[in-house]
């Protein structure tokens, strides 16, 4: 007897109450075939996962972490979290063939370690399907031909993957002949004709997961048209499907969606009920207690054996720099038996500058306990190089607005591997070019890197909270920089910097006199990266320490320098606290206004206007509280938050006494795949308040 689970997303968590049922009244089943999340719940009880097994996993966190629209910020290499702070609401653009958006909506990072995590045994090139402890099909569409494949053999993962790629959703598998493979329903979404003409079952049992009734969001975007659209095509080819079918399980779950996989146990729940009730042409086929244990055992020693110990190591795809690395981070695994999370893990940083995906399967070496591990490198599709575009925007009553747009360029692996070209632009309040080239000089992460920057931005001078002077400030340095890149947490460096800069004065009184000179800064550089997220990170540590010296500064004193910030979050029942600081210091010297430190504006005082203390010398410390009120599915910490925070800043010169300076802020918060967006108030001592709203980062 074979049963055939349809696609449905979510929906198709009933099939595990189904599958619970079946057990409970001895009712083998001798064939599965699947797709989509059919193939996938198909696959895991084929393979030799209990119901109650997959009912743990459809209640853990397990879909949450399937489901992220980009890389996790943790997995990401240390120039790749530096675009993910300063530009976490970028569009990348992939510049390979023309300007080209990705392929998918998500990342399929997370699809494929849940799929390599779960499936470990049978991760294998030369699994038979048809020998596992319930032999099994799944079913994909190829875009190349337009046609349906079925899966018979090789690693059940990549079929399961390739059976549930959403168009659109997941980016397509791409096969070993090099087609492009997507989600089988667009096809076969009921595979009754793979169960009956290629697993020769004598009784086909088909679920069918019932279709929701057309509702106004169905027809009032382009969204929901096209997804009606879509279900009309797989409804067509169900309903052929279902005439091949000798019992027809109907579940009535109409009035969920493909997406609630908070609604497990319902679900599930809902397939056990809709099995009971079909059970008088279930019942039939219920085995005596005799034949059932028989059935078990039989099922039980098909099982494939785990993997064994770790002999060779193989990669196709890469470069031939790509395919060293992916062999060097794999060798202290030689010896090891072969485990899903640390082969994970020591792949992660092939992927982590985003050149490279890789998905792995296991091979047989000379023995059932000796194993290989193939490393399947492919380039991503559209890039590099990328182009980031980001727009941000920080605005506060009675003050300015800053509005920008920021462009930023990568160019990944040019001229060497590892090595890179990043040059940004900034238009709009301010303009901003930048390029440096950071080239890896060793394997083990030392580096040389020259930057040569063009700053031009208005400065407005404050007295009293009243504007009382605007300064064009306009920048021409030079910097080299060299280092270690210890790993995607941890770099040290010492840079050198040369500086061209213009102070002048376009309308009002103060800030100084005009000044046009040069100067020159030595520094030492640690930067520490424990974080889980860019802009806002659930849980974590940051701590970026400067020191070294100004010298040969236009109009000032040789001067100590020290620059000194650090953030530490944590996580208590999905909401978020923080602590933050920094101070930076002269040390008392008496340096020009240009080279001066600032407060004010958001996330620097919020109640202040933009940079109205300007002094030698400043602290400030930052307490917040963020509330969750609605998550997102789309990656770590982001949603809807209510936040709260308390601040305090002190600044001070030569040439005036210290201000100090404290405020609370109140307001929303979304911290979204395409940047933070904040809406709030701040109170503040000396008669500062401020509403305000942000865009893109917190500045």
């Amino acid at each position: 007897m074979g049963i055939a689970l349809e696609g449905g997303g979510a929906l198709g968590l009933a099939h595990i109450g189904i599958l619970r049922w079946l057990e409970e009244h001895r009712i083998p089943v001798d064939r599965i075939s699947g797709t989509s999340m059919g193939a996938l719940v198909g696959a895991l009880y084929a393979s030799g996962h209990s119901p109650a097994q997959l009912r743990a996993l459809a209640v853990s966190d397990a879909f949450e972490r399937v489901f992220t629209l980009q890389a996790a910020y943790a997995d990401s290499s240390y120039r790749r979290r530096q675009d993910k702070r300063e530009l976490p609401q970028a569009i990348s653009v992939g510049l390979r063939h023309g300007p080209a958006l990705r392929n998918a909506l998500l990342s399929d990072s997370g699809v494929n370690e849940f799929l390599t995590t779960n499936m470990p045994a049978d991760n294998r090139q030369e699994l038979d399907y048809n020998q596992m402890p319930i032999p099994f099909r799944c079913v994909a569409t190829d875009l190349t031909t337009l046609a349906p494949i079925t899966f018979s053999s090789g690693p059940l993962p990549l079929a399961v993957r390739a059976s549930i790629s959403i168009p659109g959703v997941f980016p397509p598998v791409v096969a070993a002949n090099g087609h492009y493979l997507v989600d089988g329903g667009i096809l076969d979404n009921l595979p009754t004709d793979v169960l009956k003409n290629e697993l020769h079952a004598d009784v086909v049992i088909a679920v069918l997961l019932e279709d929701s009734p057309l509702t106004g969001a169905d027809t009032s975007s382009i969204v929901g048209v096209l997804n009606r659209a879509f279900s009309a095509g797989i409804a067509r080819n169900v309903e052929q499907g279902k005439g091949l079918a000798d019992v027809v399980i109907h579940v009535p779950i109409g009035s969920f969606s493909s997406t609630d996989y908070n609604k497990a146990l319902v679900l599930i729940d809902a397939g056990y009920k809709a099995a009971e009730a079909s059970h008088a042409a279930l019942l039939p086929y219920a085995l005596n207690e005799q034949g059932w244990q028989a059935y078990l055992a039989a099922r039980q020693s098909r099982r494939s054996p785990q993997p064994g110990i770790l002999q060779q190591v193989r990669t196709e795809g890469g470069d031939a720099a790509a395919n060293r690395q992916v062999a060097r981070d794999l060798k202290p695994l030689v010896g090891q038996p072969i485990a899903p999370a640390p082969t994970l893990q020591v792949l992660k940083p092939i992927e982590a500058s985003g050149v490279y995906e890789a998905t792995w399967e296991n091979y047989a070496v000379s023995s059932p306990t000796s194993n290989g591990i193939l490393v399947h490198l492919r380039p991503h599709s559209t890039g590099p190089p990328y182009l980031l575009i980001a727009p941000e925007l920080a605005s506060a009553t009675s003050n300015i607005s800053r509005s920008e747009v920021a462009f930023r360029l990568i160019d990944q692996d040019l001229g060497g591997y590892g090595s890179e070209l990043r040059a940004t632009a900034r238009a709009g309040y301010m303009t901003d070019l930048t390029a440096e080239y950071y080239r890896l000089l060793t394997t083990s992460g030392y580096f040389v890197q020259p930057h040569v920057s063009v700053l031009r931005e208005p400065v407005y001078i404050w007295t009293n909270q009243k504007r009382t002077a605007e300064r064009l400030l306009e920048d021409l340095s030079a910097s080299i920089e060299v280092g270690r890149t210890f790993s995607p947490h941890t770099q040290i460096s010492a840079e050198w910097r040369a500086i061209d800069t213009h102070w002048s004065l376009t309308t009002g009184k103060g800030g100084g006199p005009y000044l046009s000179g040069t100067a020159q800064s030595g520094l030492l550089h640690i930067n520490i990266d424990e974080a889980t997220g860019g802009a806002i990170s659930p849980n974590g540590f940051r701590l970026a320490v400067a020191v070294g010296a100004l010298y040969h500064a236009e109009a000032s004193s040789n001067a100590p320098l020290a620059k000194l910030a650090f953030s530490t979050t944590h996580s208590w029942h999905g909401n978020i606290v923080g602590l933050s600081g920094e101070v930076n210091s002269y040390f008392r010297a008496n340096v020009a206004e240009p080279f001066r430190f600032t407060l004010g504006g958001p996330a620097r005082l919020f109640a202040s206007s933009f940079d109205e203390y300007r002094g030698s010398d400043t602290y400030l410390t930052h307490a917040g509280y963020m509330h969750r009120i609605a998550a997102l599915p789309t990656g770590l910490g982001q949603g809807l938050y209510a936040v709260f925070g308390y601040e305090a800043g002190e600044i001070w010169s030569p040439e005036n006494r210290a201000i100090l300076r404290q405020d609370g802020t109140a307001g929303l918060l979304a911290n979204t795949p395409l940047g933070v967006i904040t809406v709030g108030g701040a109170v503040g001592d000396a008669g500062h308040r401020k509403v305000f709203i942000t865009l893109g980062r917190l500045f």
